[in-house]
């Protein structure tokens, strides 16, 4: 009895101990939750009270052309972006992971556009990239004897650039992440590997990466979750433009709900977009157990 009693006891004081995080969860993430989902059954423009319409705004959905377009550049955004993130995260973690004097600050230095917060970091780009010739990156093409660039207004340039600027802004978090499962590693497989004559590309395809794999499953679920979500950065260094060429769903989210008043029709969008990703998450799930 004194035993089931110290279990009942323990049960409860764990119990309080993360109900204040169980509460905030639910004010901050559970109730939005069920409000937007309740929102999109509706028409309401963010002043009158919303009006129940049922499945109108889902069938927009499927008619909505800017939509489609949207979801076309946000899928070459998240192709590209976690692809290039996870291949370069895990190639400068192998050469990190060689013992130089200078390991120490390269990881510091690669790590750092990670900490910048987003509206400096996307600041820094709009100054470096500016168009014209005043701008750094075309003052120097200019010097070197190149005609300067409208790198963000350009609509063939534009959507690269923020996907250059997001491989920089977060390859040092999958760097960081993947040199630390390297360092991980019994240091014995590998040097076993190096007796039996296996060469370095060996080493690195069926010991390393093999090992590698449930921090892989984890970036590339975090990271296509990430990059389906990306609002911010876009917003403040092109607003979805020139045209729509940077339009991603976040943007197109923000201007439905907010600009065009059409917060039902954007709730919409945003259990669109819930969906999707969950479905996406699954399915990497499934396919990399």
């Amino acid at each position: 009895m004194l035993n089931i009693f110290i279990a009942k006891r323990e049960t409860l004081v764990a119990l309080l101990m993360i109900l204040p995080t169980l509460v905030l969860y639910t004010i901050f993430y559970y109730y939005p939750l069920v409000l937007s989902i309740y929102y999109s059954f509706t028409r309401w423009d963010l002043v009158r009270s919303p009006n129940w319409v049922g499945l109108e705004n889902y069938i927009k959905l499927f008619q909505d052309r800017f939509l489609r377009d949207a979801l076309v550049v946000t899928a070459e955004y998240v192709v590209a972006v976690v692809t290039i993130n996870l291949v370069l995260g895990m190639a400068l973690a192998l050469l990190l992971n060689r013992p130089t004097k200078l390991a120490a600050l390269t990881r510091a230095l690669i790590f750092l556009p990670v900490v910048i917060p987003e509206a400096a970091a996307a600041g820094t780009w709009i100054i470096m990239f500016a168009p014209g010739p005043y701008g750094y990156i075309n003052y120097l093409l200019t010097i070197m004897g190149y005609r300067w660039l409208k790198w963000f207004d350009d609509p063939s340039l534009a959507l690269p650039m923020v996907i250059m600027y997001s491989i920089w802004k977060n390859v040092g978090f999958n760097t960081l992440v993947f040199y630390s499962a390297l360092k991980s590693i019994p240091r014995e497989y590998i040097e076993s590997a190096q007796v039996d004559g296996a060469s370095g590309w060996d080493i690195s395809t069926k010991i390393i990466i093999p090992l590698l794999k449930p921090i892989i499953t984890f970036l590339l679920i975090t990271s296509i979750i990430t990059a389906w979500q990306v609002f911010g950065s876009v917003y403040i260094i092109t607003k979805g433009g020139p045209g729509n060429t940077t339009r991603v769903l976040g943007i197109y989210l923000y201007e439905v709900a907010f600009e065009e008043m059409r917060a039902g029709y954007g709730s919409a969008i945003a259990v669109f977009m819930t969906a999707l990703i969950l479905g996406l998450t699954i399915v990497q799930l499934r396919k990399l157990r």
